[in-house]
């Protein structure tokens, strides 16, 4: 018997597209967090997460891409959400530079998964060694929190708390240590790290260049 019609499916409902397209997009996000990347991802796990049928799933998105594209937008939105709203508590710019920081790693920490999945899929696909390779074409409003990185970095700068002066390339040190530093903690979790805030506090301060924080 085919997977995509197997015994306990139900039939799609009629009238409930919107349902339905959530429960696509709930069975992605649940198969991506339990896999802990979006390579393994189909569209017939999806449909058989979701307990329906694989070509019900044309009727809501193009294809596999469209609807992995969507879960994660979701969740590039939800980290911006989270570093704004952590960052808007402090009223100092260091302060808040270092709040958007730490609410970053405690999002990786707390959701690997979905952290892991957000680069995974930023990866463009492969094209001829030649010509240049343009970024996927969700990629650009992705890039909103690392702009509020360098937005974050830049205002430190110009209240005097930072001795950087290119608010660009210090956003990409903050960024590349702080991914690091992440993905580290979660392969060689046995490692004697110490308390996230405080590794992360240290790292920012450091590539931020700051003068005065804490």
């Amino acid at each position: 018997m085919d997977d995509d019609q197997g015994p306990n499916r139900r039939r799609n409902r009629r009238g409930q597209g919107a349902l339905l397209r959530d429960d696509i997009l709930t069975a992605a996000t649940a198969l991506i967090e339990r896999d802990g990347h979006s390579g393994d991802v189909t569209l017939r796990r999806i449909a058989r997460e979701a307990a329906i049928t694989a070509p019900s799933i044309y009727a809501h998105f193009n294809d596999l891409d469209d609807i992995l594209d969507t879960v994660l937008n979701g969740y590039f939105d939800e980290l911006q959400a989270t570093i704004v709203a952590a960052a808007a508590e402090e009223t100092e710019a260091d302060r808040s530079l270092l709040a958007g920081c730490r609410a970053y790693a405690r999002f990786a920490m707390e959701r690997p998964g979905r952290y892991r999945a957000l680069f995974h899929r930023m990866r463009p696909a492969a094209t001829d060694p030649a010509e240049p390779t343009p970024p996927p074409a969700a990629l650009p409003s992705r890039m909103d929190v690392f702009q509020t990185l360098i937005d974050a970095i830049a205002a430190t700068a110009a209240a005097g708390h930072s001795a950087g002066t290119d608010p660009f390339e210090d956003a990409l040190a903050v960024w590349a240590a702080m991914h690091g530093a992440i993905l580290l903690r979660m392969t060689a979790p046995v490692f004697d790290w110490p308390p996230l805030t405080d590794f992360i506090d240290t790292l920012v301060i450091r590539t931020a260049r700051l003068t005065s924080a804490g």
